[in-house]
């Protein structure tokens, strides 16, 4: 279905990966104790913005990233994590052909994957997914959890606030007029799954 008016191009698709998925308990019993030391690429870390900066006051969160040739050189102690990967990937994927046939786009690259975990008090403020050090074309945010209060997602300009649930996958065009946030989460501990499709960056 579509999120706010059906010609602004915000598809939610509801349900998308099966209730027993346990992508956070299989994410963090993997990834959750990882360290720089144990495992300097398969860790949480501070998310930054822009030139890789941290800037808490405006995003305030950690992350993951995983992409598809991570899958073949992942070390096995974090092979639970490319598993995670692939199933959220492959439902996200789904979505993502679906979307490309509503609107005849043709999206050739796919950026890697970031996991996202917003601990209480935790936000976004908000942003375009398409910058002065980035661009894109389309936002895919996959909602792996629904156990936390806050944490709604809200795109200021085209007028739109809601509580996603687990299993929702919500797509976008990435450019200005798109820009959301992730408001504050005030219980609990949010998870997500973000990527951009026909993402470049300064690398």
């Amino acid at each position: 279905g579509y999120c706010g008016h059906p010609a602004s191009g915000i598809v939610l698709y509801k349900n998308v990966w099966p209730d027993d998925s346990n992508f956070v308990e299989r994410l963090e019993g993997c990834i959750g104790d990882s360290t720089l030391t144990s495992g300097p690429y398969y860790s949480w870390k501070k998310a930054t913005v822009g030139d890789m900066e941290e800037m808490p006051d405006y995003r305030d969160c950690s992350d993951f990233k995983m992409r598809a040739s991570d899958v073949e050189t992942c070390p096995s102690e974090f092979a639970e994590a490319a598993k995670v990967y692939q199933e959220v990937m492959s439902g996200m994927r789904e979505c993502v052909t679906h979307y490309s046939g509503l609107y005849n786009l043709q999206l050739e690259y796919e950026e890697a994957t970031n996991f996202v975990r917003y601990f209480e008090g935790q936000h976004f403020a908000v942003h375009a997914d398409h910058g002065f050090s980035y661009v894109a074309t389309v936002s895919a945010i996959g909602y792996l959890n629904d156990d936390y209060e806050g944490g709604e997602y809200m795109l200021p300009y085209q007028d739109i606030k809601f509580l996603p649930e687990a299993g929702d996958v919500l797509l976008h065009p990435s450019t200005f007029i798109y820009a959301h946030a992730s408001l504050a989460v005030t219980k609990g501990t949010k998870y997500s799954a973000v990527t951009m499709y026909d993402y470049n960056d300064r690398n």
